[in-house]
């Protein structure tokens, strides 16, 4: 009898969170979001620093598709509006094999502005359409290319975003506030109005 799709999100999440940790060793701290109102799965920092952290949403599947002589991921979802984009959210998406009982390499860890962008599959109402096709194969040169690790990878990958973000200006809370507005969604988020961090209030 086949896992259920609740049954392949709990599964998968755990592997995602073990990895995290060991491959970054134990440096990355994984949490759970509560909810998901803002399309999260996990919120994730670095030990003992608090001042900046990366939204991650996982999509997985079970199976890969063959395109030629190449193997293809293939996953399909769709999002309610609003939709944010944002660098600090993060689509992880990975075959899981079920027999092997984890992940095959490669894996993607792609920047939410740059797969709203290419994955956008239509709108259908307050429906968001996402179709990703991503080569698993070593040598693929498509678009999804750039953003595939290995697994042992995926640690130090998200401790670079971290590290490099670190250092960049924040949205004005006015801004914020117009992103969230119900009934509308952003393939990408205003870049002219910042708040340096300097001005930001403690």
């Amino acid at each position: 009898m086949a896992i259920t799709n609740v049954q392949q999100g709990v599964i998968t999440e755990a592997e995602f969170a073990k990895i995290c940790m060991l491959t970054s060793n134990g440096r990355l701290i994984p949490t759970r979001a509560l909810a998901d109102d803002d399309r999260r799965d996990f919120e994730i920092h670095i030990r003992r620093h608090f001042g900046e952290s990366l939204a991650v949403q996982l999509k997985t599947a079970k199976r890969l598709h063959l395109h030629g002589r190449s193997r293809r991921l293939e996953i399909n979802f769709r999002m309610k509006a609003p939709l944010i984009s944002d660098p600090r959210l993060l689509y992880f998406l990975a075959h899981f094999d079920v027999k092997a009982r984890g992940f095959t390499d490669p894996v993607f860890l792609v920047p939410s502005p740059f797969f709203h962008k290419h994955a956008l599959h239509g709108v259908d109402g307050t429906w968001i359409k996402f179709q990703f096709k991503a080569s698993i194969e070593p040598d693929s040169r498509d678009m999804w290319a750039q953003w595939a690790l290995l697994q042992d990878e995926l640690g130090r990958r998200i401790l670079q975003i971290l590290n490099d973000m670190s250092g960049k200006p924040r949205l004005d809370p006015q801004v914020e506030q117009l992103i969230a507005m119900s009934g509308t969604f952003w393939l990408q988020r205003p870049s002219s109005i910042v708040v340096p961090r300097h001005h930001r209030a403690a």
